[in-house]
C-alpha cells in the first residue's frame, strides 16, 4: 500500500533495530515504462508503476525472489539473447527494471507461444510422457527428439523437416520463430524419428535396439555375446524398413516369436481377413501338406550354423532392410525355402496369393508381417541351444508346438472349407469351356456332313 515507500529512513533503521520483520522493495520511478523489442512478439511495453508496483527484492525470510536472481544472473553472466515461454513475458518488465538500476544492459528477449496437446490445452503430463527418459525408454532417437522439437514453432523457410543436428545449428534463426502456439503431435514425431532412423544403418542403431531388448527383459542375462549380437542384428533388420521407433524392433521380434493362430477355426474373429481367406479352402490342403513336410523332415528350416544367412547380402556381406531383397547366396536357406514353394506351387497347382497366405498363416500365425524365411530364422535363434533369449519373456513358440496347433485348428475346420474354392471354380470355368467347343465342334461337324452332302452328286441305288 506504499506505506513505507517514503518513510524516515531513521524510522526505518529503529524498526530494524528492533528486529521487526521488513521486506526490501524496488521502488519503481514515477512514469517509468519499460519497452523491449521481442524477437517473436514485436515491440511490448508496460506502464511499470500501473502494472507492478513496488515489487519485492528480499523476502522478510531474507531469501531473495526470483525475478531479482535472474536478472542479477543474466548480468553477471553476460547473457545476450533469452529464449523461453511467454508465460515469462511478464517477469520480463520487473527484470528489466532491475537490470536498468544495475546499469547492465538488457539481453534481448524472444518469448515463445506454449506448446499445446492434442486437446489445445497447454502441454502437461496428463498428455502422456513426462521426462526425457520417458521418451528415450520408448524408443525415441536423441536427435530426432531435437529435431522434432526445434519445428515446433519454428522452420527454416523451405518444405524440409528432417534436420541432423548439426543442419539445424546452421538453419537456426530466432527471427522464423512464429508467434502462434504449437500442437504436440506425437504421430508427426513418430514420422519424425522415423526417418531418421530409416537414414541409419543397422549397425548404429544395434546398441539401442538391445537396450529395448534388455526393457522388455526379451535376452537372457549372461548369455554369450555372438548369440546375443546376433540375435539383435537380425531383430533390427527384419524390422527396420517398419520402424517408428527403437521399441518397435523389440515388439515386433515379440510378434515374429510368438504364434497368435487359435486353436479353432470358429475362435478367428466373422469376416476377418484369416477366416475369409481360410474358407476359400486352399488353407486346410497347404497346411496337411506343411504338417507332411515337416513330420518328414522335408521342409527346410534355417541352417544353425549360418542363421544370419536370411538378414545378409550374400555378396557384400552387409545387413538388407528391404523386405522384398533375399538374404544370403544360392545355396542358402532363403533359396532352399524359395525352391520349396515353387514345387508346392506346381504339386498343388496353386500359386501367389493363394499359396503365399495360406503358408504365412500356418507358419507364422500372422496374416501380413516380415520376410517368411527371415521370421523362421529370427525364432531359430530362440530355441537353438545356449540361446541368448529369454523364451518365456519373448513369448517363444516352437516351430513344434506350432505344428501341433496349426493341426488342431485344421481339425476344426469344417468340411466345406477343405477344398479349394479357387481351383473348383478354376476347374468347372474350365469344363465349361471344354463341354461349349466340344458342343460347337459337334455343330461345325454335322454342318460341314450337311455341305457336303448337298455338294455331292447323287447316287443311283445299285
Amino acid at each position: 500500500d506504499g506505506t513505507w515507500r517514503d518513510a524516515d529512513p531513521e524510522l526505518v533503521a529503529q524498526k530494524i533495530a528492533a528486529g521487526d520483520p521488513y521486506t526490501v522493495r524496488f521502488k519503481v520511478p514515477p512514469g517509468a515504462r519499460v519497452v523491449i523489442d521481442d524477437a517473436v512478439r514485436g515491440t511490448v511495453s508496460w506502464d511499470a508503476e500501473a502494472t507492478v508496483g513496488d515489487f519485492i527484492l528480499l523476502r522478510s525470510s531474507g531469501v531473495p525472489v526470483y525475478n531479482f536472481c535472474v536478472a542479477v544472473d543474466d548480468a553477471s553472466m553476460g547473457i545476450t539473447t533469452v529464449i523461453r515461454a511467454e508465460e515469462h513475458l511478464t517477469n520480463t518488465l520487473r527484470q528489466g527494471l532491475i537490470l536498468d538500476a544495475l546499469g547492465a544492459p538488457r539481453p534481448r528477449y524472444a518469448h515463445c507461444s506454449l506448446i499445446l496437446g492434442e486437446d489445445k490445452q497447454k502441454l502437461s503430463k496428463r498428455h502422456g510422457a513426462t521426462s526425457c527418459n520417458q521418451f528415450r525408454l520408448d524408443g525415441f532417437l536423441p536427435d530426432a527428439m531435437i529435431n522434432y522439437l526445434a519445428l515446433l514453432g519454428w522452420n527454416d523457410g523451405t518444405e524440409n523437416e528432417i534436420f541432423a543436428r548439426d543442419e539445424l545449428i546452421e538453419a537456426f534463426d530466432i527471427d522464423r520463430i512464429v508467434k502462434s502456439p504449437s500442437v504436440f503431435d506425437m504421430d508427426k514425431l513418430k514420422w519424425v524419428n522415423s526417418q531418421h532412423l530409416k537414414q541409419m544403418e543397422i549397425e548404429e542403431i544395434l546398441d539401442l535396439v538391445e537396450e529395448q531388448l534388455n526393457f522388455m527383459d526379451m535376452i537372457n542375462e549372461g548369455a554369450d555375446a555372438e548369440k546375443k549380437r546376433d540375435f539383435v542384428f537380425a531383430s533390427t533388420a527384419v524390422a527396420k524398413q517398419m520402424m517408428e521407433t527403437l521399441q518397435d524392433a523389440a515388439t515386433n521380434a515379440k510378434t515374429v516369436m510368438g504364434y497368435n493362430l487359435p486353436a479353432t477355426f470358429d475362435e478367428l474373429a466373422d469376416g476377418s481377413e484369416a477366416k475369409e481367406m481360410v474358407k476359400q479352402g486352399n488353407f486346410y490342403g497347404i497346411s496337411m501338406k506343411l504338417m507332411e513336410m515337416h513330420e518328414g523332415k522335408s521342409f527346410p528350416m534355417p541352417n544353425p550354423g549360418d542363421l544370419l544367412a536370411a538378414f545378409v547380402d550374400g555378396s557384400t556381406k552387409k545387413g538388407i532392410v528391404e523386405d522384398r531383397q533375399t538374404g544370403g547366396d544360392e545355396t542358402s536357406y532363403p533359396q532352399e525355402y524359395k525352391a520349396t514353394m515353387k514345387s508346392m506351387a506346381k504339386e498343388m497347382k496353386v500359386k501367389g496369393k493363394n499359396l503365399f497366405h495360406p503358408v504365412r498363416l500356418a507358419l507364422t500365425g500372422e496374416m501380413s508381417g516380415q520376410d517368411v524365411p527371415k521370421q523362421l530364422s529370427l525364432l531359430a535363434m530362440a530355441v537353438g541351444d545356449g540361446s541368448a533369449v529369454n523364451a518365456v519373456a519373448a513369448g517363444v513358440v516352437p516351430i513344434e508346438a506350432r505344428m501341433e496347433r496349426l493341426k488342431s485348428f485344421c481339425e476344426s475346420i469344417p468340411e466345406e472349407f477343405r477344398v479349394s474354392k479357387t481351383n473348383a471354380g478354376g476347374d468347372k470355368g474350365k469344363s465349361e469351356k471344354g463341354s461349349k467347343k466340344d458342343a460347337n465342334g459337334k455343330k461345325e461337324s454335322a454342318a460341314s456332313s450337311a455341305a457336303a452332302d448337298s455338294s455331292s452328286p447323287a447316287q443311283d441305288d445299285p
